[in-house]
């Protein structure tokens, strides 16, 4: 089986026709997996947030015209148009055969992962607005809570006034042996398991360290391959435990329909992954965002530059913290 893996997708216009021809070819290689960041629904009230996104209905099949298979809902946008947004998602998704997982009517739902041959996915999300979280009998996504302290050293407070404190976090421990067990479950049945997880800042430019010890839990469960989704460029990946974990693979379509300060172009992955009896391969895919809209990068062309607070990752070319090849 041949999975391909997408990036965060986003659009506020009919995406047809303007992605490049050689990235949909990718994309129809074999299953293609994405994030759908945000609704797809035409309701009007929102979450509470500063930023809310909603996609329209009518230009979702044209998702399904460029090979996307199914999608991860697990994401912090997916719930800003409320429980009817999450409902009309899921009924657009399924009017045009777009599978789903990863947000759901309830957490059993939510968590449940999508089973292909020989495969399981599970979609997770640790960046949770209030109230996005599914639980019993509670619409949301699948959650993996991350509890955080913020330290701020008065002898540095004092030297440097106005320094940021600095951010100690860890995922929920209750959060964590849920998603473990559930790993286990499926590798005990003789099927792989790969995790896509929303995580992280938009502008990080490496791995957090609650980041890294949940790709290790994840790991030494059973996991065979992670899949970061959220921050807005390429971060990198390591091997764990035998897993491999890409921590950011950025964006597919990132086309919001509000004034966003996002540079001209940016840098992004596409992965291709080969499943057999014998073990799991992962080669990245380079691509090139441009104006919001994906092309494949032209060998020995140079990565467009980091951009503060947008992309993310070394210029040029995936960074590994493992040293280890991703196949």
């Amino acid at each position: 089986m041949r999975l391909i893996f997408a990036g965060d997708i986003t659009y506020s216009e009919d995406p047809a026709g303007r992605v490049d021809p050689r990235v949909v070819e990718v994309l129809r290689e074999g299953y293609a997996i994405a994030n759908l960041e945000g609704p797809i629904t035409n309701y009007g009230p929102s979450a509470r947030k500063s930023v809310v996104i909603s996609q329209p209905p009518e230009f979702a099949r044209s998702l399904a015209g460029i090979g996307i298979r199914a999608v991860s809902l697990a994401n912090n946008h997916v719930m800003d148009h409320l429980e009817r947004g999450l409902e009309d998602t899921i009924k657009a998704l399924d009017s045009v055969g777009i599978a789903h997982f990863g947000a759901g009517a309830d957490l059993a739902e939510a968590a449940a992962p999508l089973r292909l041959e020989g495969v399981s996915i599970f979609g997770l999300a640790t960046t949770l607005p209030p109230g996005s979280e599914a639980g019993p009998g509670h619409p949301g996504v699948s959650p993996v809570r991350v509890r955080c302290s913020y330290v701020l050293d008065p002898d540095e407070a004092r030297e440097q006034p106005g320094i940021h404190p600095r951010a100690e976090c860890s995922p929920d421990r209750r959060d964590v042996e849920r998603v473990v067990r559930a790993v286990r479950r499926e590798r005990s049945r003789g099927r792989r398991v790969i995790l896509m997880i929303h995580w992280g800042l938009a502008s990080q430019r490496s791995p957090l360290p609650y980041q890294r010890e949940l790709a290790r839990r994840l790991a030494a469960a059973g996991a065979d391959l992670i899949v970061g989704t959220h921050p807005h460029g390429v971060v990198g990946w390591e091997m764990v435990e035998g897993a491999r974990v890409f921590y950011g693979i950025g964006a597919l379509i990132l086309k919001p329909s509000f004034e966003y300060p996002l540079p001209r172009t940016m840098q992004s992955l596409m992965l291709r992954v080969d499943v057999s009896e014998g073990g799991l391969s992962a080669e990245p895919v380079p691509l090139v965002l441009e104006e919001g809209y994906p092309r494949m990068r032209i060998d020995g062309e140079e990565a467009p530059g980091d951009s503060p607070g947008t992309s993310a990752g070394a210029p040029g070319h995936t960074r590994s913290w493992g040293g280890a090849s991703p196949s």
